[in-house]
């Protein structure tokens, strides 16, 4: 489903004006992510019950989200990855992953890859280019310095200063959205490191 097209349901969704054949849109949607992430082991009843709790879910914490329907990419990346893992919860309080196979869904250490990636994907949405230095600065401010090309200290620390809402809003919008503050730190030592350091390549002269 596109972007725009996801957030157009949504919209109306939290509005109450969403139409039955939206709504089904909307559900059949949700309702795949899910089959796909069990790999076919819930039945159709499962599905449909799990896919209707998050929909309520969804109502109930609409505030949430209401704030990135003028983002529809980082709107749907953020509901889908907070469905996704609504259903891990789901899967562990039911114990489902004592008689899965060691697949996606039944190895903690894969999970926490796929929520990774799907974070760096959130950000790498939501962080316009140009921004992205103020995050490597606070990652190492004397080994990304070199961001700014050859402006002093005193100047990047001005301009890392009048722009650290940046790094202070997405941490918040994380934290609404249910990110937990080890997955947090885990994305910020293996996913950002990993940015600023293509970014360092591409900008810095002493990489080039």
């Amino acid at each position: 489903m596109e972007a725009e097209e996801f957030r157009e349901l949504l919209r109306s969704l939290f509005e109450g004006t969403i139409s039955k054949a939206d709504y089904h849109k909307l559900f059949r949607y949700l309702a795949g992510i899910a089959n796909k992430i069990t790999s076919d082991r819930f039945s159709y009843e499962e599905i449909s019950e799990i896919t209707h709790d998050f929909i309520v879910k969804l109502l109930e914490s609409k505030g949430k989200f209401t704030f990135l329907l003028d983002e529809p990419g980082s709107l749907q990346a953020y509901v889908v990855t907070s469905f996704k893992n609504f259903i891990f919860d789901h899967m562990r309080k039911a114990k489902y992953f004592e008689i899965l196979d060691s697949d996606l869904v039944s190895d903690p250490r894969i999970i926490r890859v796929y929520e990774l990636e799907e974070l760096e994907e959130v950000f790498r949405k939501k962080i316009k280019p140009e921004k992205v230095k103020y995050f490597c600065y606070k990652l190492d401010s004397k080994r990304y310095k070199c961001l700014w090309r050859g402006r002093s200290e005193n100047a990047i620390y001005k301009d890392v200063s009048r722009n650290k809402r940046v790094i202070e809003e997405f941490g918040d919008e994380l934290r609404k959205l249910g990110v937990s503050e080890e997955l947090l730190e885990e994305f910020i030592k293996v996913k950002l490191s990993k940015i600023c350091e293509e970014l360092r390549s591409e900008l810095c002269e002493e990489e080039k």
